[in-house]
């Protein structure tokens, strides 16, 4: 079996196990209100409040909460800062949700498609262009209760008329559909937009949780993932953790390549510091026995004209067709090092005959 060195291990690891990063920052968020770095408040400070409450998956964090004055108007929420995308690529937003009290105004999820010059550039899937999108604008399921909301925004070269987007319970229930939109070919930025709107009662709260924005390519969190983090979906069911350690044990991994023929299949250029490998065949310290079948120079030279390479070394086509076992190789390698020393040892032996005769 073929380990690789702890640094090429890690870097496997973390390539594999772990989903990308959030492209939307919140370690920036601590109690307070009004802006902080990467999301700039929507409302006054005194309706954007940052505290300590329970999440929507029962641990203690900071939240957002929009806390309505009773202006008919902004009520709290952020636009996120301007994320640099590709927008010939798919994106996933996400945040959690939470109203109290009453279904007084809106709720308000969505995004903002920018060029360079700030021009708004998102599209509806028939490609018609709008200028202020919102995958939802409407009332939660229910109050008190934590909701996700998830929308897609897709390249600019997407033809569905499909929407994925929805709202999740936290049981990963799908209980609405969302609106998604579409980029442009010169869409730059991307905007997380949530907002409480038009809400006059002054006893209301919306709670706003863990806002997400990824890019769509397979190695994103599922939706499983947000809903139960650690939980059985997503990664959790194939990689199992021991302390420090990972595993895997459900199948091939393939990195570059979608049909991995082994355990790891790399399709490109592996850079490490060191490749260890654990021998399947024996080491050639057999050619030092006495009774080793140590072919004359005469038989070798027979061989490799009949055949074109050495004895016990695969054909120049069959490596290029099958590959190369490393492990193999090098003790075959080895092999004729350690019968090039004995035909030395043999050489200088008659050299020395051929100079001392009467020895």
């Amino acid at each position: 079996m073929k380990k690789l060195s702890l640094a090429l291990a890690t870097l496997f690891i973390s390539s594999i196990a772990c989903a990308q990063n959030n492209i939307i920052d919140t370690s920036s968020w601590s109690v307070g209100n009004g802006n902080v770095t990467g999301f700039y408040k929507f409302g006054t400070d005194a309706e954007n409040v940052r505290e300590v409450g329970v999440g929507p998956h029962g641990n203690s964090e900071v939240l957002w909460k929009a806390a309505p004055d009773a202006g008919n108007d902004a009520d709290g929420g952020w636009d996120t800062s301007y994320h640099v995308i590709d927008p010939s690529k798919d994106y996933r937003f996400s945040v959690w949700i939470k109203k109290t009290n009453s279904n007084d105004g809106s709720t308000l999820f969505g995004l903002h498609a920018f060029d360079v010059n700030e021009t708004a550039t998102s599209r509806q899937l028939d490609g018609t262009s709008i200028v202020s999108p919102y995958f939802y604008w409407g009332d939660l399921p229910q109050l008190d209760t934590w909701y996700l909301l998830v929308g897609y925004v897709y390249g600019h070269a997407h033809t569905g008329q499909t929407n994925q987007g929805g709202i999740y319970d936290t049981n990963g229930v799908k209980v609405a559909g969302l609106t998604d939109f579409k980029m442009s070919t010169n869409t730059n930025w991307l905007i997380h937009r949530t907002y409480l709107y038009q809400d006059t009662n002054t006893l209301d709260s919306q709670f706003f949780s863990k806002p997400t924005l990824y890019e769509v390519n397979g190695q994103e969190p599922s939706i499983d993932d947000l809903v139960n983090p650690g939980g059985s979906g997503g990664g959790s069911t194939v990689w199992t953790a021991n302390g420090t350690d990972i595993n895997y044990s459900g199948g091939n991994v393939g990195i570059g390549t979608s049909s991995p023929d082994e355990a790891l299949t790399v399709k490109g250029k592996i850079h490490a510091e060191e490749v260890r490998v654990d021998l399947s065949v024996p080491a050639p310290d057999y050619v030092f026995e006495k009774d080793y079948p140590l072919l004359a120079l005469d038989d070798i030279r027979q061989f490799i004209a009949t055949y074109g390479h050495l004895p016990n070394i695969p054909s120049a086509n069959e490596m290029e067709e099958g590959g190369v076992e490393l492990g193999t190789m090098e003790m075959k390698l080895l092999e004729k090092i350690e019968e090039l020393t004995l035909y030395i040892l043999q050489l200088e032996e008659r050299i020395q005959q051929l100079e001392n005769p009467q020895n």
